[in-house]
């Protein structure tokens, strides 16, 4: 369990999935390749669903206890939400990353208290204690990793507050059965999805209100 830890954490600094890197744990895990990720078995568009759900809660957790504001999605031909990477997975899966928004950043005093409360949150669902990656005191960055399906949380801020959730790695091809799992999220989110035709609008399922079924 150590040594898939130690990997899962390299192998999200290499593929610049977190908004910082820590050197620490870049010369210590920098290009490790001697152990994969787990593979998931739920299917793509359920593992992307799940993953938007949890975002969009930790969002709403920040908006409403830790005053950051209204989150902001990037404009249309800016920068994509959602990436994929296959590096780190099994043969024939790939992993999603999203991120949806940024919002107002966080204080040096709502920091600590807002990990905490994203541990309250993400330990119940299985993830590990927060790992801290960041860079410099002034660029807090911590990541969260749930070893048994490889789901990672990144949550940090500098200018502003931004979170970014994986689907851990899911069998498939990327963009598999897109748009099913997007239609959780909100009108007021959707801009650049993939960003697959830069400057054009993405394709999304309608919009349906997230209730126990789709939870």
């Amino acid at each position: 369990m150590v040594r898939r830890l130690r990997y899962l954490v390299g192998s999200l600094l290499v593929l610049g999935a977190c908004m910082s890197g820590c050197a620490d744990f870049s010369e210590r895990y920098y290009g490790r390749t001697d152990e994969y990720l787990p593979a998931r078995e739920v299917p793509y568009s359920e593992a992307r669903r799940e993953a938007i759900l949890l975002l969009l809660e930790l969002q709403q957790t920040l908006t409403d206890e830790f005053d950051v504001g209204e989150w902001t999605p990037p404009s249309l031909g800016g920068r994509r939400q959602v990436g994929r990477s296959d590096s780190g997975c099994p043969a024939g899966t790939v992993r999603e990353t999203w991120s949806l928004a940024t919002a107002g950043p966080l204080t040096e005093e709502t920091w600590p208290q807002a990990v905490d409360r994203f541990t309250e949150i993400l330990t119940p669902l299985g993830f590990g204690k927060p790992i801290d990656i960041a860079v410099a005191k002034d660029t807090p960055n911590v990541l969260f990793v749930n070893e048994e399906t490889g789901v990672q949380v990144d949550f940090g801020y500098n200018k502003a507050t931004a979170v970014r959730v994986t689907t851990g790695c899911v069998r498939g091809k990327w963009s598999q059965d897109w748009p099913a799992g997007t239609e959780v999220i909100p009108e007021e989110l959707r801009t650049t999805g993939r960003a697959i035709h830069s400057g054009e609008p993405e394709e999304w399922a309608p919009y349906v209100v997230p209730t126990e079924d789709t939870e």
